[in-house]
């Protein structure tokens, strides 16, 4: 292929190499181009150019571009659906959870300038006729002057009984000595100081005695 300038109309256009003395035509005007033979003569205007080799030495001064390496993206797990699921977790167990709450008994220390806080035997306690006895020995067996308070009803009704007064005619009593053994419960020993509390029982004495002294 062979590119000619058409001398009728002046365009440029490619035709296919043909034998001299061939007749051709301008494709554009239709002018004859018998006169301006391919690849010769002065409407030649090039010939396609032929790829040449590529000399080694040209690419000696070319300065090379270096293209920063693209790193993939780093990989994080998402922590969100974790911590909704502790969240979660947390709320159901604060609303299901039992909280126990302990019960503390607060015993004032005696005030030594106090003239009633002076020491008193047992003897003299017991001879009190303000004070109602409450008996407790080893067996856990509850007894509120002498009669048994085997629940926690009967001993509330004998120790409101004791502090508002019979109906003999006795007076009512604000103080309550328990007197407990050593080796009875500790869950005892409460339920008879809060039933005390409970009654409105003003002053509560709490002294350990053996069974055998009962």
């Amino acid at each position: 292929m062979v590119k000619i300038r058409c001398p009728h109309c002046g365009q440029e256009i490619t035709i296919p190499e043909m034998p001299a003395g061939s007749r051709m035509v301008c494709p554009i005007c239709r002018g004859d181009l018998s006169g301006s033979p391919a690849g010769s003569g002065a409407g030649a205007v090039s010939r396609a150019a032929k790829p040449q080799p590529r000399d080694p030495d040209d690419d000696a001064g070319t300065e090379v571009v270096a293209f920063p390496r693209m790193e993939p993206p780093e990989e994080v797990m998402d922590m969100t659906p974790m911590v909704d699921v502790v969240f979660q977790l947390l709320i159901f167990f604060m609303m299901t959870a039992a909280f126990s709450l302990q019960k503390s008994l607060e015993v004032p220390p005696p005030d030594p300038k106090d003239e009633t806080a002076q020491s008193q035997t047992l003897e003299e306690l017991e001879n009190e006729n303000d004070f109602v006895i409450v008996r407790i020995d080893r067996e856990d067996v509850v007894t509120v002057e002498g009669q048994d308070a085997p629940s926690e009803q009967d001993l509330l009704t004998k120790l409101r009984e004791a502090r508002n007064g019979d109906a003999r005619g006795q007076a009512g009593r604000s103080g309550m000595l328990v007197l407990a053994d050593p080796a009875c419960r500790h869950e005892t020993v409460v339920r008879a100081l809060d039933a005390g509390n409970a009654v409105g029982m003003e002053r509560i004495r709490l002294a350990t005695v053996e069974d055998t002294e009962f």
